[in-house]
């Protein structure tokens, strides 16, 4: 028992020590010792909410800074679910995000986000991102919406 205990002691001592450097360092380096390049978009600190009502996005439309945050609050009598317009269920959504870990994919299923849940992203990518629920509507009509990233 009292070699198990050092054994993980071990470990731990292993861990805990390192070069200073986490794994959340976004830091390139370019080579030379007193230069170094980050190239990565971080969050911001700001936020924006979007209510989700029964039918409807409120803003419906969107326009935010690279690295904001976008809180989506359901706040309707219903399920709904958030789902960029390349995929079309929450099935789709699902195998999108488990094969897809590129910041541009987001959205959340129905069954996260019943009345009164949140779902949060970061927008790290500028770019035109246009969602909508499938329960409620379809891309462009219905319940939809439209988010700017510059």
């Amino acid at each position: 028992m009292k070699s198990l205990l050092v054994g993980f002691a071990a470990v731990f001592v292993v861990v805990g020590c390192g070069d200073g450097t986490s794994l959340s360092d976004t830091s390139v380096s370019s080579g030379s010792d007193d230069e170094v390049v980050s190239d990565a978009v971080v969050p911001n600190g700001q936020v924006v909410d979007v209510q989700v009502l029964d039918n409807s996005y409120r803003p419906l439309d969107l326009t935010i800074e690279v690295g904001t945050e976008v809180r989506f609050d359901n706040k309707g009598r219903n399920e709904h679910n958030i789902l960029p317009d390349v995929v079309k269920s929450d099935a789709e959504l699902i195998e999108l995000l488990a094969t897809d870990d590129s910041p541009t994919v987001w959205g959340v299923v129905s069954t996260e986000l019943t009345p009164g849940d949140e779902y949060s992203h970061v927008f790290l990518e500028p770019g035109v991102y246009p969602y909508y629920c499938s329960i409620h509507g379809v891309p462009g009509k219905g319940m939809y919406g439209v988010i700017v990233v510059e």
